[in-house]
């Protein structure tokens, strides 16, 4: 709820050739909807301090509603309202007797499936190593021989297969012969033919030192796709060709799609023969490196993934089983306590509330043209509703939003204040008004905040002169309690000014 906002200047539009007013002029008067009451006020030295008053809800610094997640019979209710309780403590439980039963015999898996692994991470025997020894030198012979196979079968794809497409076939700037689909996909396929001129060069190269090394074998798989992506593109082209869009014969256009067709397969078998090498080498790898630490990989896995199973079966029942109980998750106060034991509770039905004791606050809204008053750290006074003035309570201002919140489409900024103290008298949902005292000044020279008269260039207010007429001074002001409004420059103390009111005629 927002509170009623402290603004009291007054503005009035006077006359631009006004500059002296005669007391109790009644032209004055007229320019104002209602009739003023004119006083005469002193300036007078003061402290002033600015206070924002807003209402509010006294609440718990925590507060959490603990719910059973599963329904289930209530076999113990712990704590009473009132009781005060500690993190960690149980506060109600449900039957769970089945479950207990059931996470014993899950442990008993745990522990079978443990002497399970055990039993096969003795390690293998000498022999056994020697197989798989065996069975990697044969995978990386294999992938060598793959690796070099597949060279010469690209080799002969581009050289023999599809030379007869290009003119100067093997050099880094060949030719397309045929009709392309457009200037700049010859373009491209000359560009891709030339450079696969270049990565064979550099190929052959690498494979000549160790066909199984990581960079032999990435500039093959490298090279290979390459390759079939020129092949692709040639024949998209050839196989678009007929007599009318070409201006070759049938018989030769049937002659470069087949030229192409067994290109394709050529660099196809020497792609699938060097994947499924390269797999089998990796996989010899691994299963070497598991039995040289161990058992038979096989084993090993199957009791490894037998031992999680079990592992994760006890903690689920575990999971289950602390589902059964509420658990305090602070330091706290019960504040409500609904089951009893023996009742069937229904899942997700609030059961017990617990508080944080002492630890109020109270979240008030501060209108969007009172926000700047208001600050971390700001003193506050509280009063609650209902009790008059015999319960008060004091408070710090804890935090401001940095955003504000429309309601009622005014727009207002929270603020929370911590209450200091506590007193027993003090209940959450108590409704308090909140005074938060802003920034002050000392020996301020002040006059009442209706004598300040707003106008476009400024602001004014009319000074008593020694004739007894009252004559329009600009002045500079500062802070303001609502009632009196601190001077800066303009008026000194004892001068007096003239103070208006609304009359009500």
């Amino acid at each position: 709820m927002l509170n009623k906002i402290l603004e009291h200047k007054i503005t009035l539009a006077i006359a631009a050739a006004a500059c002296v007013i005669a007391v109790g002029g009644a032209a004055y008067f007229l320019l104002s909807p209602q009739k003023r009451a004119l006083t005469n006020a002193t300036a007078q030295v003061m402290t002033i301090r600015q206070e924002v008053s807003a209402d509010g809800k006294v609440d718990s610094d925590q507060h959490v509603s603990l719910s059973f997640p599963k329904d289930g019979r209530i076999t113990a209710v712990n704590v009473n309202v009132g009781d005060h309780v500690y993190a960690g403590e149980a506060l109600a439980s449900m039957d769970s007797g089945q479950l207990s039963a059931s996470l014993a015999g899950a442990r008993a898996d745990v522990a079978s499936a443990e002497a399970n692994l055990a039993s096969h991470q003795k390690g293998a025997t000498p022999q056994t190593r020697d197989v798989y020894l065996q069975n990697n030198a044969t995978a990386k012979l294999a992938l060598s021989t793959a690796v070099n196979d597949a060279y010469l079968k690209v080799q002969d794809a581009l050289l023999n297969k599809i030379g007869i497409l290009f003119q100067n076939n093997t050099s880094s700037n060949p030719t397309l012969t045929i009709q392309a689909e457009s200037y700049q996909t010859g373009l491209d396929i000359d560009a891709a033919r030339g450079d696969m001129t270049t990565r064979m060069l550099n190929w052959n190269s690498i494979i000549q030192d160790d066909p199984v090394s990581d960079q032999a074998l990435s500039e093959s798989s490298n090279d290979i796709g390459a390759a079939k992506s020129l092949l692709d593109a040639l024949s998209h082209e050839v196989n678009r060709l007929n007599p009318g869009n070409s201006g070759a014969n049938q018989s030769d256009i049937t002659a470069d799609v087949t030229a192409v067709n067994g290109a394709a397969s050529e660099v196809n078998a020497a792609q699938t023969e060097f994947n499924s090498a390269l797999q089998a080498y990796r996989t010899a790898i691994d299963q070497l490196n598991v039995i040289q630490a161990s058992s038979t990989p096989e084993a090993v896995q199957v009791a490894q993934a037998a031992l999680s199973k079990a592992q994760a079966s006890v903690a689920s029942i575990q999971s289950q089983i602390a589902d059964t109980a509420l658990i305090a998750p602070f330091d706290g106060t019960v504040a409500s306590v609904n089951p009893r034991v023996g009742d069937n509770f229904s899942a997700n039905t609030p059961a017990i509330d617990v508080i944080s004791p002492g630890a109020y606050k109270i979240d008030v809204m501060v209108p969007e043209n009172e926000i700047t008053v208001v600050a971390v750290g700001d003193p506050a006074s509280i009063t609650f509703s209902g009790s008059g003035n015999s319960l008060t309570a004091t408070g710090t201002v804890a935090s401001v939003d940095l955003s504000e919140t429309m309601t009622d489409g005014v727009g207002a900024y929270k603020a929370t204040v911590r209450m200091n103290s506590s007193d027993p008298r003090i209940r959450t949902g108590m409704g308090a008004n909140v005074t938060i005292a802003g920034p002050s000044k000392d020996n301020a020279v002040a006059i009442p905040a209706s004598a300040v008269i707003t106008k476009a260039d400024g602001t004014y207010a009319l000074v008593l002169d020694d004739s007894g007429s009252y004559v329009e001074q600009k002045v500079q002001t500062g802070i303001s309690n609502g009632q009196w409004i601190e001077i800066l420059s303009g008026i000194q103390a004892g001068e007096t000014v003239a103070a208006f009111g609304d009359t009500g005629q």
